[in-house]
């Protein structure tokens, strides 16, 4: 399934670019670079399918080894091309070989102490792409209201604004890596206390992670408030201090993203993933009718807002369908 999904995922990304190369929206450099980020994340692709392989065997040790060793490595081959050639297309190319050869030793080392001795049935790899195609659409959703506002903002602003808001929105990512770096591993028990009608369990793991997240967002926001906007502009160069309201909206919409994305993994693991596409739906409707008109209006200020009410409207939807679920489930194991 996850060789069918990637084949496609290549093939759409080819037929974009060369569309986009036709119409002259991308010039020659760009479009090689684009197909080749694609490639490199066949790689990401076919090794996530591996990694949560090993997490299923109680061995994320070994998926946690191979990600970082691979990822370390790579960004080292990578930042040694730019430097030296100088040329973003062939340390891209350069470090695209490097991460699949690496890929290929690693999974030779480690996956035959786990290989199984199973047939496919290709009814069942079907079956497992119409289950999972929710997910997906969820997914694609989620990148495309997070990204909404910056479609706005090319269209009613100039490449200093969009530069801006985007050095503005890197460290509300923070907040999601902190948080998916002590959720992730806490899957497996999350799916077995579910399965094993272990209702209490469950829920205090999801209680513990909803607390953790708001002591991030917090405190992110505090430091946004009092260190963001020196940090940032001195790092990037570009003078920010006009949005530090902006800034701390923005980490506001980090912690609210993490949240999405916990109730995500959360009502995965449930089992109903089809009502996922009903949270998404609805901040997407947000983006799109009300977004635009909010940075149309209020510029900077209307990207941050519109970012943020979008994925409090999917964190809203989720917060509800969980309770619902987890309420469902409860009376039935208490009967």
């Amino acid at each position: 399934s996850r060789i069918i999904t990637t084949l496609l995922m290549l093939i759409v990304s080819l037929i974009y670019v060369v569309i986009a190369t036709s119409k002259n929206d991308y010039s020659m450099n760009k479009t090689w670079i684009i197909i080749w980020m694609c490639l490199f994340k066949i790689v990401d692709s076919i090794e996530d399918a591996y990694l949560g392989y090993y997490q299923q065997e109680n061995r994320l040790d070994v998926a946690g080894k191979m990600l970082t060793l691979r990822m370390i490595l790579t960004i080292l081959v990578f930042g040694l091309g730019l430097i030296f050639l100088r040329d973003q297309l062939m340390s891209l190319m350069i470090a695209t070989v490097f991460t699949t050869l690496l890929l290929i030793m690693f999974v030779t080392l480690t996956y035959p102490a786990f290989r199984k001795e199973e047939s496919v049935h290709k009814g069942k790899v079907w079956e497992l792409l119409r289950v999972c195609f929710p997910l997906f659409l969820g997914c694609f959703l989620a990148f495309y209201i997070g990204n909404a506002p910056k479609y706005a903002i090319n269209t009613y602003y100039d490449e200093t604004v969009q530069n801006s808001y985007n050095i503005l929105f890197m460290p509300a990512f923070v907040i999601n890596l902190l948080s998916l770096f002590v959720f992730r591993p806490l899957l497996t028990d999350l799916a077995r206390d579910w399965e094993g009608e272990n209702i209490k369990e469950f829920t205090d793991i999801v209680k513990k992670m909803m607390i953790l997240i708001g002591a991030l967002t917090i405190a992110a926001c505090v430091g946004a408030y009092l260190l963001g906007i020196p940090i940032l502009s001195l790092v990037y160069g570009v003078d920010l201090r006009a949005y530090r309201m902006e800034l701390v909206i923005i980490m506001i919409c980090g912690g609210l993203n993490a949240y999405v994305y916990c109730l995500y993994y959360v009502v995965t693991v449930t089992g109903k993933q089809i009502f996922l596409l009903l949270g998404y739906g609805a901040g997407l409707i947000f983006a799109v009718f009300l977004g635009s008109g909010f940075v149309k209006s209020l510029g900077m200020l209307g990207a941050a807002l519109s970012c943020t009410l979008s994925f409090g409207v999917v964190f809203i939807v989720f917060l509800i369908i969980t309770s619902c679920v987890v309420k469902d489930r409860k009376k039935k194991t208490e009967v």
